[in-house]
């Protein structure tokens, strides 16, 4: 019973906050695409880092830093399927897998007890300049390129661009700090809120309208 209860936690953290991420790719990170201005308004600098917070909650919800792998295929999932029918680019669908992977590996080996904290924060840096680092490469044929062409994307993405979304992330966790702060001094109604928020239900409705977004906006 308890490996079932542990099994059952762990698919409706993964459909709620997987399903928060596929919500957010489909219409925030659809519109910086559209329109991004540069690295201050971009997805690298904004919807890359809300993908790792919402996976290291995910991990603080479920227990499992397998809950960001599981995330990853569920999000990439649907990606593919819509890539696939409409005839689009899949370098999302791998670009959301590697998210996932990194932050899977960066949980497993940092392992913070919550999500706002400085061990928290430090995960997601670790992550964060995995990924840029990672994915940079993967844009760039070293082989065919030359040298400063390479030295100018780590510097854009790896530097500039990671450090905007850290300060970002910074700045985002001190509010929802403050937010929790407040919610415990004022004796707000948390765990009718967590009920509500964290229900199979709850989750099921999320993650089913992430599926509708992803297929009517691609």
């Amino acid at each position: 019973m308890e490996k079932k209860t542990r099994a059952l936690n762990i698919l409706f953290s993964v459909l709620l906050f997987g399903g928060l991420w596929g919500i957010l790719e489909a219409t925030l990170g659809t519109l910086l695409h559209v329109k991004s201005l540069g690295m201050y308004a971009c997805s690298t600098t904004i919807m890359v880092p809300i993908a790792f917070m919402l996976m290291g909650a995910c991990y603080k919800r479920s227990g499992s830093f397998l809950s960001s792998i599981y995330m990853g295929i569920l999000a990439a999932s649907i990606k593919a399927i819509v890539c696939g029918i409409f005839h689009l680019s899949f370098n999302p669908v791998y670009y959301i897998l590697l998210e996932s992977a990194v932050m899977a590996a960066t949980l497993f080996a940092i392992r913070p007890k919550e999500v706002l904290s400085f061990k928290g924060l430090g995960a997601f840096i670790i992550a964060n300049t995995a990924y840029l680092a990672i994915s940079t490469l993967l844009r760039v044929d070293v082989v065919n390129s030359y040298r400063s062409v390479v030295i100018a994307n780590f510097e854009d993405y790896v530097f500039k661009f990671n450090m905007v979304a850290i300060l970002y992330t910074f700045a985002f966790g001190a509010i929802l700090y403050g937010v929790k702060v407040l919610a415990v001094k004022y004796n707000w109604k948390l765990d009718a809120i967590k009920k509500i928020v964290f229900s199979p239900i709850t989750a099921t409705t999320v993650a089913s309208l992430m599926v509708v977004l992803t297929f009517v906006i691609r």
